[in-house]
């Protein structure tokens, strides 16, 4: 075991200050996460550097479509979440406890160089239960000439996410669940939370995406739809992009996929409500491509996670010269 960071004293507790949880936890007990440990008055990690998966995928299927287009990443993960969706796409190892030898952070920077990678990525979990192996691995990335990003839930504290950008955060996918009953019916906790983090993100200059999953009869409704497209205009802003992704049955949900018809309802509200950027996920041939939303020139042609061609010049549009929110 590690000792934690983002920690304080509570009388004869600690406090967790890694996420909006902010868990309360006696002596010998864990975190609702089960990964955070208190002994005898310390607060203990049981992730640091025990990984669950290890390898370098494309940049667009985390999904980024306006960081580093045509790119890989050395991708990285551990176990176990600070929530539990009952449609978890990774629940073998979101609901799973650490296993296995722990793995220094310099070998993942070797990993990442050997395979010509151009980032690291913390994803499949919640990266934020590696607080600690981030803040290490961050931190020798950026020696090493490598940026730096992360897919999460949004959940973390705003004191985790500005200590990770003083490591060198440069890029985040935040996950958005759907609308507040979602939240507060499924997850046991508040959406208002994930969307201050989108918020303190972009004060602190660094990029960031947003993925909805439309879950059949959970988050497709319009109603929700509908609250995710304002938050993202009153939080975030038209020109961050917006993904909504078709989900597939999985852990406790046997529901079936999403609708196609839902997803391109989605697409219409966002577009009608003034969003600049709008894909669909996990639906290829669909709402993939980058288009310059002020003469319509197709700048990024996609299909899936492959980028076909890249027109984007200098972060302007090629015909008209518009900027185009990213870093190209």
């Amino acid at each position: 075991m590690r000792e934690a960071r983002l920690y304080r004293h509570l009388g004869n507790y600690v406090l967790c200050q890694l996420c909006h949880r902010f868990c309360k936890i006696g002596d010998g007990e864990k975190g609702f996460c089960g990964v955070r440990v208190n002994k005898e008055g310390r607060l203990y990690t049981l992730t640091y550097g025990r990984l669950s998966a290890l390898e370098s995928r494309p940049i667009e299927i985390k999904p980024f479509f306006h960081f580093k287009p045509g790119s890989t990443s050395m991708t990285f993960a551990t176990y176990s979440c600070n929530f539990d969706c009952p449609w978890c796409q990774n629940w073998r190892i979101s609901r799973g406890l650490p296993t296995g030898e722990e793995v220094r952070p310099d070998y993942v920077v070797k990993k990442a160089l050997e395979r010509g990678d151009i980032s690291v990525c913390g994803s499949l979990n919640e990266p934020t239960l590696l607080f600690e192996f981030l803040v290490d691995v961050f931190r020798i990335s950026k020696e090493n000439g490598l940026l730096t990003t992360l897919v999460s839930n949004g959940y973390m504290s705003v004191l985790a996410l500005k200590k990770l950008r003083e490591v060198g955060l440069d890029a985040i996918k935040v996950d958005v669940k759907g609308g507040e009953e979602v939240y507060r019916k499924f997850l046991n906790a508040d959406v208002r939370y994930v969307w201050r983090v989108v918020k303190e993100v972009l004060k602190l200059g660094i990029h960031v995406e947003i993925v909805n999953l439309l879950v059949t009869n959970v988050s497709d409704s319009e109603e929700s739809i509908r609250e995710v497209v304002e938050n993202h205009l009153r939080y975030a802003n038209p020109e961050v992009p917006l993904h909504f992704t078709r989900y597939f049955p999985a852990y406790l949900l046997r529901g079936r996929p999403t609708e196609v018809e839902r997803l391109e309802l989605a697409v219409r509200i966002a577009k009608e409500e003034g969003i600049s950027f709008v894909y669909v996920g996990n639906v290829p041939g669909r709402h993939e491509n980058t288009l310059c939303p002020d003469c319509g020139e197709l700048l990024v042609k996609r299909y899936g996670c492959r980028v076909i061609e890249n027109r984007i010049r200098g972060g302007k549009c090629r015909k008209c010269g518009r900027e185009i929110y990213g870093v190209w």
